[in-house]
């Protein structure tokens, strides 16, 4: 009878020593797992529970672009405007690029003169505006319909964003505290010299879009 009571003794201690083992086993793997441990693309939704992953845990770039997705104004949203919050974005992107002596903008504007023929000494320009409201976030400048042989005279000195307040292409007004005197452009300018035989149509060309601040 006694020797009966000490082997259940004994059973019932090393039962304790195995739970006991398991118990600091796990604890240790589970602070010793890394990124070695896992196979690639091996974690699915599934492992997962919700919400305990969020925008803190991903990197700045990756939440920018979560957020550009799902927030207020994301670039990546049908129209920009369907998440309940999000960061700065932009959204109804377009461009404009009117024919200067033709064509009148009616959501922005535009000088109308063309480029006059035999002037090699007169600095000439075209501009464009965005639509009221609207940011410009590039453009450019193009011939219109005239043939190459009417363009040999065509020098372009100047292509770069600017402020456009009023008609005047050449307004200043910089952002309050900037250190660097840094602007919001609302439309692009192109400057050159005509020094050919023919009056020439220079288009310039603007991106323009809503920006959330």
């Amino acid at each position: 009878m006694r020797i009966r009571n000490n082997r259940v003794a004994a059973v019932a201690i090393g039962t304790t020593v195995l739970v006991a083992l398991g118990s600091a086993g796990g604890a240790v793997a589970a602070g010793m797992v890394g990124s070695i441990d896992i196979r690639n693309e091996s974690i699915r939704s599934v492992d997962i529970k919700d919400g305990q992953v969020r925008l803190s845990d991903i990197n700045d770039r990756a939440e920018r672009q979560l957020r550009g997705r799902n927030g207020k104004d994301g670039v990546d949203g049908a129209d920009g405007k369907d998440g309940a919050k999000g960061e700065p974005g932009v959204s109804n992107i377009e461009a404009d690029g009117p024919y200067p002596g033709a064509t009148k903008l009616t959501n922005g504007d535009n000088s109308t003169a063309k480029w006059v023929a035999g002037k090699p000494n007169e600095l000439q320009s075209s501009w464009v505006m965005c639509a009221p409201g609207k940011v410009a976030l590039g453009g450019g400048f193009s011939r219109a319909d005239e043939g190459a042989a009417a363009f040999k005279g065509l020098q372009v000195v100047t292509s770069q964003p600017v402020q456009v307040v009023d008609g005047n292409p050449q307004a200043y007004n910089p952002i309050a505290g900037d250190a660097d005197g840094s602007f919001v452009p609302n439309g692009w300018l192109v400057e050159g010299f005509n020094d050919g035989d023919t009056d020439l149509i220079v288009r310039p060309h603007v991106v323009c879009a809503d920006v959330a601040e």
